[in-house]
Protein backbone atom coordinates (compact mmCIF):
# COMPACT_ATOMS: atom_id res chain seq x y z
CA UNK A 1 0.00 0.00 0.00
CA UNK A 2 1.30 3.16 -1.00
CA UNK A 3 0.68 6.48 0.85
CA UNK A 4 -1.82 7.09 4.15
CA UNK A 5 -4.86 5.44 4.10
CA UNK A 6 -7.71 7.17 7.01
CA UNK A 7 -11.20 5.82 7.05
CA UNK A 8 -13.13 6.89 10.23
CA UNK A 9 -16.10 5.09 10.65
CA UNK A 10 -18.28 5.48 13.88
CA UNK A 11 -16.59 4.61 17.68
CA UNK A 12 -14.04 1.97 17.15
CA UNK A 13 -11.28 4.72 15.29
CA UNK A 14 -12.43 6.97 18.42
CA UNK A 15 -10.88 4.51 20.94
CA UNK A 16 -7.91 3.89 18.54
CA UNK A 17 -7.26 7.91 17.88
CA UNK A 18 -7.69 9.06 20.88
CA UNK A 19 -7.04 6.45 23.34
CA UNK A 20 -10.01 6.80 24.99
CA UNK A 21 -13.50 5.10 25.57
CA UNK A 22 -15.68 6.58 23.98
CA UNK A 23 -18.99 4.74 24.52
CA UNK A 24 -22.11 6.60 24.45
CA UNK A 25 -20.85 9.30 22.88
CA UNK A 26 -19.86 10.43 18.82
CA UNK A 27 -16.39 12.20 17.96
CA UNK A 28 -16.87 15.67 17.96
CA UNK A 29 -15.95 17.69 15.00
CA UNK A 30 -14.02 20.02 16.08
CA UNK A 31 -11.87 17.57 17.62
CA UNK A 32 -11.72 15.56 14.10
CA UNK A 33 -10.58 19.16 12.55
CA UNK A 34 -7.78 19.18 15.28
CA UNK A 35 -6.06 16.68 13.86
CA UNK A 36 -6.95 17.16 10.23
CA UNK A 37 -9.30 14.76 9.69
CA UNK A 38 -12.87 14.08 8.73
CA UNK A 39 -16.05 11.65 9.16
CA UNK A 40 -16.40 9.60 6.02
CA UNK A 41 -19.01 7.08 4.84
CA UNK A 42 -17.55 3.36 4.79
CA UNK A 43 -17.39 1.33 1.32
CA UNK A 44 -18.30 -1.68 0.75
CA UNK A 45 -19.58 -3.94 -2.07
CA UNK A 46 -21.80 -6.82 -3.02
CA UNK A 47 -21.95 -9.05 -5.67
CA UNK A 48 -25.09 -10.23 -7.34
CA UNK A 49 -24.26 -14.05 -8.44
CA UNK A 50 -27.17 -15.54 -10.65
CA UNK A 51 -27.41 -19.19 -12.07
CA UNK A 52 -30.29 -21.30 -13.44
CA UNK A 53 -32.42 -18.60 -12.10
CA UNK A 54 -31.18 -18.80 -8.54
CA UNK A 55 -29.66 -16.38 -6.81
CA UNK A 56 -26.36 -16.97 -4.48
CA UNK A 57 -26.83 -15.44 -1.15
CA UNK A 58 -25.05 -15.94 2.22
CA UNK A 59 -26.21 -16.69 5.70
CA UNK A 60 -24.23 -14.32 8.02
CA UNK A 61 -22.01 -15.58 10.45
CA UNK A 62 -21.99 -12.37 12.49
CA UNK A 63 -24.08 -9.35 13.37
CA UNK A 64 -25.49 -6.90 12.15
CA UNK A 65 -28.00 -9.70 10.70
CA UNK A 66 -26.37 -12.73 12.15
CA UNK A 67 -28.58 -15.92 10.89
CA UNK A 68 -30.13 -13.72 7.83
CA UNK A 69 -29.60 -14.40 4.49
CA UNK A 70 -27.59 -11.61 2.81
CA UNK A 71 -26.16 -11.14 -0.68
CA UNK A 72 -22.26 -11.64 -0.60
CA UNK A 73 -20.23 -8.76 -0.01
CA UNK A 74 -18.38 -6.71 2.25
CA UNK A 75 -15.85 -3.89 3.02
CA UNK A 76 -13.45 -2.21 0.35
CA UNK A 77 -9.69 -2.14 1.71
CA UNK A 78 -7.98 1.07 1.48
CA UNK A 79 -5.57 0.57 -0.72
CA UNK A 80 -8.02 -1.79 -3.12
CA UNK A 81 -10.55 -0.83 -5.90
CA UNK A 82 -13.72 -1.57 -5.75
CA UNK A 83 -13.88 -3.49 -8.62
CA UNK A 84 -11.12 -5.74 -7.10
CA UNK A 85 -12.81 -5.53 -3.15
CA UNK A 86 -16.02 -7.32 -5.04
CA UNK A 87 -13.89 -10.20 -6.63
CA UNK A 88 -12.21 -11.01 -2.95
CA UNK A 89 -15.78 -10.82 -0.65
CA UNK A 90 -17.14 -13.40 -2.94
CA UNK A 91 -14.16 -15.36 -3.14
CA UNK A 92 -13.65 -15.20 0.54
CA UNK A 93 -17.05 -15.81 1.50
CA UNK A 94 -18.51 -18.11 -1.47
CA UNK A 95 -14.96 -19.89 -2.61
CA UNK A 96 -16.19 -19.00 -6.23
CA UNK A 97 -14.06 -17.00 -9.00
CA UNK A 98 -15.71 -14.25 -10.80
CA UNK A 99 -15.50 -11.92 -13.53
CA UNK A 100 -17.65 -8.19 -13.30
CA UNK A 101 -20.55 -8.45 -15.80
CA UNK A 102 -22.12 -4.78 -15.24
CA UNK A 103 -22.64 -2.25 -12.06
CA UNK A 104 -26.35 -2.67 -11.07
CA UNK A 105 -25.86 0.26 -8.42
CA UNK A 106 -25.11 2.49 -5.75
CA UNK A 107 -27.18 2.27 -2.67
CA UNK A 108 -26.49 5.20 -0.22
CA UNK A 109 -29.28 5.43 2.47
CA UNK A 110 -27.20 6.55 5.61
CA UNK A 111 -29.87 4.13 7.22
CA UNK A 112 -28.99 0.50 5.37
CA UNK A 113 -26.58 -0.46 7.94
CA UNK A 114 -27.40 -0.39 11.40
CA UNK A 115 -23.38 0.35 12.12
CA UNK A 116 -23.32 3.67 10.53
CA UNK A 117 -23.38 4.96 7.21
CA UNK A 118 -22.32 2.37 5.20
CA UNK A 119 -22.37 2.91 0.93
CA UNK A 120 -22.35 -0.14 -1.04
CA UNK A 121 -21.64 0.06 -4.94
CA UNK A 122 -23.35 -3.50 -5.76
CA UNK A 123 -21.77 -5.07 -8.96
CA UNK A 124 -23.69 -8.64 -11.46
CA UNK A 125 -20.86 -11.22 -11.79
CA UNK A 126 -20.35 -14.43 -13.05
CA UNK A 127 -18.66 -17.35 -12.28
CA UNK A 128 -15.52 -18.31 -14.00
CA UNK A 129 -14.41 -20.85 -11.46
CA UNK A 130 -13.79 -22.42 -7.96
CA UNK A 131 -16.21 -24.57 -6.05
CA UNK A 132 -19.02 -23.36 -4.07
CA UNK A 133 -18.09 -23.64 -0.31
CA UNK A 134 -18.82 -20.70 2.80
CA UNK A 135 -16.14 -19.20 4.56
CA UNK A 136 -14.73 -15.88 6.23
CA UNK A 137 -18.15 -14.22 7.07
CA UNK A 138 -20.33 -16.96 5.53
CA UNK A 139 -21.92 -19.58 7.58
CA UNK A 140 -23.62 -20.91 4.73
CA UNK A 141 -23.52 -20.20 1.12
CA UNK A 142 -26.26 -21.52 -1.34
CA UNK A 143 -28.51 -20.29 -4.02
CA UNK A 144 -31.84 -19.23 -3.91
CA UNK A 145 -34.99 -19.69 -6.18
CA UNK A 146 -35.96 -15.80 -7.72
CA UNK A 147 -39.64 -16.36 -6.64
CA UNK A 148 -38.84 -17.85 -3.21
CA UNK A 149 -36.07 -16.00 -1.34
CA UNK A 150 -35.53 -16.46 2.98
CA UNK A 151 -35.74 -12.86 4.68
CA UNK A 152 -32.85 -10.33 3.80
CA UNK A 153 -30.37 -8.50 5.64
CA UNK A 154 -29.69 -4.72 4.66
CA UNK A 155 -31.68 -3.29 2.11
CA UNK A 156 -30.78 -6.44 -0.01
CA UNK A 157 -34.49 -6.76 -0.99
CA UNK A 158 -34.03 -3.59 -2.37
CA UNK A 159 -31.20 -4.13 -4.16
CA UNK A 160 -32.51 -7.91 -5.69
CA UNK A 161 -35.94 -5.78 -6.98
CA UNK A 162 -33.31 -3.92 -8.78
CA UNK A 163 -31.68 -6.57 -10.36
CA UNK A 164 -34.80 -8.21 -11.51
CA UNK A 165 -35.73 -4.69 -13.27
CA UNK A 166 -31.99 -4.79 -14.83
CA UNK A 167 -32.70 -8.44 -16.08
CA UNK A 168 -35.83 -7.15 -18.09
CA UNK A 169 -34.06 -4.01 -19.37
CA UNK A 170 -35.92 -1.49 -17.09
CA UNK A 171 -34.31 1.83 -16.12
CA UNK A 172 -33.45 1.53 -12.17
CA UNK A 173 -34.63 3.99 -9.46
CA UNK A 174 -32.41 7.03 -9.19
CA UNK A 175 -33.28 6.84 -5.32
Amino acid sequence: MRGKCFCISGKIIATNLFGKRFSKKFIKKRDLKKYGLYLHPAVAVDGIIEQDGKILLIKRKNPPFKGYFAIPGGFVECGETVENAVIREIKEETGLITEIIDLLGVYSSPTRDPRGHVISITYILKVVGGKLKAGDDAKEAEFFDLNALPELAFDHERIIKDYLRWKDGKVLSKM
